[in-house]
């Protein structure tokens, strides 16, 4: 503004001067020289003025350039925010479609999820459903099996047992997938020699093979010092795998077919085999499987064509499963096969555990893993009789080896009714019809009380006080586990042992069971021979504690193998004991009411225990105690007998000599 204001006054000096310098022009009467001399000052002041102004012009025109770019500077500023503005717009609105979509999908996710264990806890009491049936038709089966049948009979009967275990592998399978599925599926890998749990497996299908006319065989790359080669692998999940493919082999390559399983260590390290890897391969020569069907076979319920005229399709589910457990190795499993020319399948598990994630790695196992027994590969893997065998062909597939087998397993499980007094077993289960199969069952050997739900269950146990307790878990109201639990944890019912009976096999259910305190677990389908067996263990240890019980001098409850609850008890009743030891008058009466517990239940508890009646128990600790003072030197059998609360000597004495088969005057050196 200041600057625009000097060029107006410069212009108006300007215009003055160039009047006055006109005016002395015109003036006559003025000198030439004086004239020429204000003419010249003029002239110079006007110059001067001159530059001034072109000075300010100058400037004025750099500062209007510099007024343009900033306008322009601020239209482009303007027009940038505007720009932004709108792109921020933009992204916000996507910003809150995604947070939508993301909201959408989480929603859908947790939808999944919930659909997921809806299906995992739907396969869980199906298969419940499924059991319970299979378990009264297989026990039943089995039972009509062991006695003596002509040929026919024997051959339809076993017919029948064969395609129910046919429908309870099926129902196995369909658990683990929905396992899977669920991520319920965890890897156990214990480092352990490879190749001798491969002979192992192969060597459990020997039998097989030769009855069918199929030549087995198993190769090794390695020296014979080097087939101790470790692998970190969990021996459950790959002997599935093995089996699954070896079995497939079987069954889909005719008589006089070849299988060949042959083990190779894999140098090359790739991405996924950071160490290398030991190649499994299991070939054989049967009628392969079409080029076009070979990718899909892994995939879940696919059937290919590849059969022969004796053998039905099968479900699809195996080699789905076999997929998953090799991938739960870190491994991959691939398939080769052109039709007519037979099939092989390659299994490649890495060397090492750089694979394995800290909690996928075992360092020690609680037990020797165990392959499958011979019947169950026979009863899983033979081949089935189709329409146009001859009706002979079943029957003489496998006699002597399924013969021997049932008579060794019958022989092992064998019980005799006089071997048992008559325990009183309770059995609590809904459904009426397996009731009746259990009660069956034990009836020879036992006393069984039923109930139908654990509510009741419970009452009966208090009540009671049985032997030993079975129990189902999936019953309406009070299940299995919190039976279990609630029996456990009451000190009237602490030392009952419990075998729970259920359809849920995984090892997550087997896990709860034991830790609210069940002493056994069976599950559906089961044998009842087995039961009476596990039975009869249980009771035979019970038998052993009341032995040490008896035994003990003094009574030791911390060293004695029982519940917690249990020895809180044996803790409190010795405390008891040895505050009125001395008191000739002291009896069951007043131990009772110093334990608040009644008479029936006193008698029960400790019968239980010790395998003595509350007399004979208070008697036993008195003269176990008389034992101790005698060897220390307390006194004389008369002395001796008045601190443990016999008011008698001769009567000391007498009871003394059937307990320890000795007099107590001769105790001590005798020791």
């Amino acid at each position: 503004m200041k600057k625009s204001t000097d060029s107006a006054k410069i212009y108006e000096r300007e215009l003055r001067l160039l009047e006055k310098i006109k005016e002395i022009e015109n003036h006559k009467s003025l000198s030439k020289d004086k004239l020429l001399k204000e003419y010249i000052e003029l002239r110079k002041e006007y110059d001067k003025l001159l530059r001034q102004a072109i000075k300010i012009t100058r400037i004025g025109d750099a500062n209007l350039r510099k007024l343009m770019r900033s306008w322009k500077l601020e239209q482009e500023k303007l027009h940038l925010e505007q720009i932004v503005k709108e792109r921020t717009k933009e992204i916000e609105e996507k910003n809150r479609q995604l947070e939508n979509q993301t909201s959408l999908l989480k929603e859908k996710s947790e939808k999944l999820k919930e659909l997921s264990e809806i299906k995992s806890r739907f396969f869980a009491n199906i298969s419940h459903e499924f059991r319970t049936p299979l378990s009264l038709i297989m026990g039943l089966l089995e039972e009509m099996l062991s006695g003596n049948r002509d040929k026919e009979e024997e051959r339809k009967l076993t017919l029948m047992l064969r395609n129910s275990q046919r429908l309870l592998g099926l129902i196995n399978q369909l658990l683990e997938l929905s396992k899977f599925e669920s991520g319920k599926i965890k890897l156990q890998a214990f480092q352990q020699q490879i190749i001798p749990f491969l002979k192992g497996i192969v060597g459990l299908f020997d039998p097989v093979t030769s009855k069918n006319e199929l030549d087995l065989t198993f190769r090794t790359d390695f020296e014979e010092e080097e087939e101790n080669i470790s692998l970190y692998f969990d021996s459950e999940k790959l002997e599935e795998v093995i089996f699954n493919l070896l079995s497939n082999a079987v069954k889909f390559t005719p008589p006089g077919g070849k299988i060949t399983i042959t083990a190779a260590r894999n140098p090359f390290i790739e991405t996924n085999f950071p160490s290398g890897s030991l190649d499994i391969s299991i070939s054989d020569t049967g009628l392969g499987i079409p080029r076009d069907q070979l990718p899909h076979v892994f995939d879940r319920f696919y059937q290919s064509d590849r059969t022969y005229e004796h053998h039905r399709k099968g479900t699809g589910i195996g080699l789905a499963i076999a997929k998953e457990l090799v991938e739960l190795h870190h491994g991959e499993i691939k398939a080769r096969s052109n039709k007519g020319e037979g099939t092989e399948f390659i299994i490649r598990l890495p060397m090492g555990d750089a694979h394995l994630k800290p909690g996928e790695i075992v360092e020690h196992l609680e037990k020797p893993y165990k392959h499958k027994d011979l019947k169950e590969i026979l009863d899983l893997f033979m081949r089935e009789k189709e329409p146009g065998v001859p009706a002979d062909a079943e029957s003489n597939l496998l006699p002597d080896i399924i013969s021997s087998e049932k008579t060794m397993t019958e022989k092992d499980i064998e019980i005799e009714p006089d071997a048992y007094e008559k325990n009183i077993i309770l059995v609590v289960e809904d459904s009426v019809d397996v009731q009746r199969y259990i009660r069956r069952a034990l009836k020879p050997f036992y006393e069984v009380v039923d109930a139908m739900e654990g509510q009741e269950g419970i009452q009966k146990a208090q009540e009671i006080i049985p032997d030993l307790i079975i129990s189902d878990i999936m019953m309406p109201g009070i299940d299995g586990y919190e039976l279990c639990r609630i029996l456990k944890n009451d000190r009237e019912t602490s030392h009952i042992p419990i075998i729970l009976l259920t359809a849920k096999a995984a090892e997550e259910n087997i896990l709860m069971g034991l830790e609210v305190g069940a002493d056994d677990y069976i599950t559906k389908p089961f044998n009842t021979k087995i039961l009476c067996a596990r039975i009869k263990n249980l009771i035979d240890l019970r038998c052993q504690l009341q032995q040490k019980i008896q035994q003990e001098i003094p009574l030791q409850p911390a060293k004695i193998s029982v519940s917690k609850i249990d020895k809180e008890f044996l803790k409190d009743l010795q405390k008891v004991i040895n505050k009125n030891i001395s008191d000739p008058e002291f009896n069951v009466e007043k131990l009772c009411k110093k334990l608040y517990m009644s008479r029936a239940t006193l008698y029960r508890k400790i019968n239980a225990l010790s395998g003595e009646s509350p007399t004979e128990f208070i008697r036993s600790y008195r003269l176990k105690r008389g034992a101790q003072l005698l060897k220390k030197k307390f006194g004389t059998v008369i002395e001796v007998a008045i601190e443990v609360g016999f008011s008698s000597a001769n009567y000391f004495t007498k009871c003394f000599k059937e307990k320890f088969h000795r007099l107590p005057s001769n105790f001590k050196e005798i020791e």
